[in-house]
């Protein structure tokens, strides 16, 4: 059978119609499914956003302590802000300190000395405090470590947007003794926030 030009055209109407109104299904599909679409024709980017946003912001993400007396601190305050979505509203995330370099050490037999270094053996001399603005504390010893040591797993459940405050402090804390064995020592870490990864 053969088609007219009118014929054809109508054809081809229809056929566009077709391919439009799926397309737009298609559309509505990525939107209701949390994906964020951008750009136009060939540079569009399609990423999928199924988990709650979770961002943090601490400025610079550094702590560091150098030739640190016993009582000096360095303390740090950041915010976590967690969007929920229409089908996501429990975010866990993982506060860390990425310890990249820490020269600080304990008192020990092997550097204890009743003359020059009367220190409290195994002490904790350097230690974290975290506290967030609903009243927790959390603290930890990182006298001589180092890698990646976790401060807080949180657990956040909300249906808007909420931002939640904390403030990391480490201090080279005083023990009233000699703390000769921790003279000219430094510290070098950064503060890092992560999903929490599920088991």
């Amino acid at each position: 059978m053969k088609l007219h030009s009118s014929e054809k055209t109508i054809l081809l109407a229809i056929v566009v119609c077709v391919l439009l109104i799926s397309g737009g299904y298609s559309f509505a599909y990525f939107v209701s499914n949390g994906a964020n679409v951008t750009g136009e024709g060939g540079s569009t980017n399609i990423s999928t956003a199924k988990l709650i946003n979770v961002k943090y912001d601490a400025g610079s993400s550094s702590i560091s302590l150098a030739n640190a007396l016993p009582g000096v601190k360095s303390s740090k305050n950041f915010n976590i802000t967690v969007t929920p979505i229409e089908s996501q509203n429990t975010a866990n995330y993982t506060i860390k300190l990425v310890i990249n370099s820490n020269t600080f050490v304990k008192c020990t037999d092997a550097n204890y000395n009743a003359n020059s270094n009367a220190c409290v053996k195994d002490s904790e001399e350097l230690v974290y405090t975290l506290t967030d603005s609903e009243g927790g504390v959390f603290t930890g010893d990182i006298t001589g470590k180092t890698g990646e040591i976790v401060l807080l797993n949180e657990r956040k459940t909300t249906a808007v947007e909420e931002v939640y405050n904390y403030t990391l402090e480490v201090s080279y804390k005083n023990t009233g003794a000699d703390q000769n064995h921790n003279f000219n020592k430094t510290l070098e870490a950064l503060l890092k926030v992560e999903p929490t990864k599920e088991n």
